[in-house]
């Protein structure tokens, strides 16, 4: 008896923990995206983060928090494929000096190209913790308060944070 009530919690458990990853799968998806900025390696991340949640669902506690812990999951497994991806970068000289973006095609959206490689290259010049708050807020289009959840900090630090990295950033593309 005790075998079929613990069999039918475990199902329970399952299926609200289904039911948190299809609420949140494209939210996490578009956190690590916009970390890295590449397909592929934010599905991997998203699927990691959600595989990381489900062993660790059990011991978490308030269960109307989900959404705020599984995206930091996902933040934080991005921002360490990332640091992964740069180290191998620097290590490898030829692909590093073979970047993509590298070339312009001469053709008519040329211009925007450029511009958008020089905003990019901008972007990654930002501060660590003005670049994070950036990303978070305009390219994952999360208000102060989630940034604030995902990050750790209080909301207005987010917005300031956020205020700078902008001045920052109109100031370098004058």
């Amino acid at each position: 008896m005790d075998n079929l009530m613990a069999r039918s919690d475990a199902e329970e458990r399952s299926a609200g923990f289904a039911a948190r990853v299809a609420e949140n799968q494209r939210r996490v998806f578009h956190i690590a995206y916009g970390v890295l900025g590449n397909w592929a390696d934010a599905e991997e991340v998203a699927q990691e983060a959600f595989l990381h949640a489900y062993r660790k669902f059990p011991s978490l506690r308030e269960a109307e928090k989900f959404r705020a812990w599984v995206n930091r999951i996902a933040f934080r497994l991005a921002l360490n494929r990332q640091r992964g991806i740069r180290r191998r970068l620097v290590r490898d000289d030829t692909w590093h000096a073979a970047g993509p973006g590298d070339t312009v095609d001469g053709s008519t959206h040329a211009e925007q190209c450029v511009l958008l490689d020089r905003l990019r290259n901008e972007i990654e010049g930002l501060p660590e913790k003005l670049r994070r708050v950036l990303q978070l807020s305009i390219v994952e289009d999360m208000d102060a308060s989630d940034v604030a959840l995902v990050l750790d900090i209080p909301a207005g630090t987010v917005r300031s944070r956020l205020h700078a990295a902008r001045k920052l950033l109109l100031e370098a593309m004058k």
